[in-house]
């Protein structure tokens, strides 16, 4: 199965990045801890105010995004809506019905589905 790449923005305040960044600490130690399929999860900050915070995500295939969101920290999640704006989310491969549907509570997700690319090394 094809993997899965995710991608979105989100604005948070100064004064609240440092709340953010543990939020995101919690995800982080929750993917090693329980996720076997995520094999990127990283962050990404532009200076400003308010601050844009770039999340880029890929996993093996989709049933490892799947099995990542029932791990996830709903509280830790629901505190970071809370203090950040989230942008459009984008979703790059051939979603399952089953992503679609987690995904819908995202908003107006952009899918993006694949044309090219080179082999993955051997």
């Amino acid at each position: 199965m094809p993997r899965v790449r995710t991608a979105v923005t989100m604005t948070v305040g100064p004064d609240h990045l440092d709340e953010v960044i543990r939020i995101f600490e919690t995800f982080i130690r929750g993917v090693h801890e329980h996720d076997s399929g995520t094999l990127r999860y990283e962050y990404f900050i532009d200076d400003g105010d308010p601050i844009t915070i770039h999340v880029s995500e890929e996993y093996a295939d989709a049933q490892s995004h799947l099995d990542h969101y029932t791990h996830l920290d709903m509280q830790a999640a629901g505190r970071l809506m809370e203090l950040a704006q989230l942008g459009t989310p984008h979703y790059y491969g051939e979603p399952s019905p089953e992503e679609r549907e987690l995904l819908a509570g995202f908003g107006d997700v952009q899918y993006h589905r694949p044309l090219l690319s080179i082999d993955p090394p051997a």
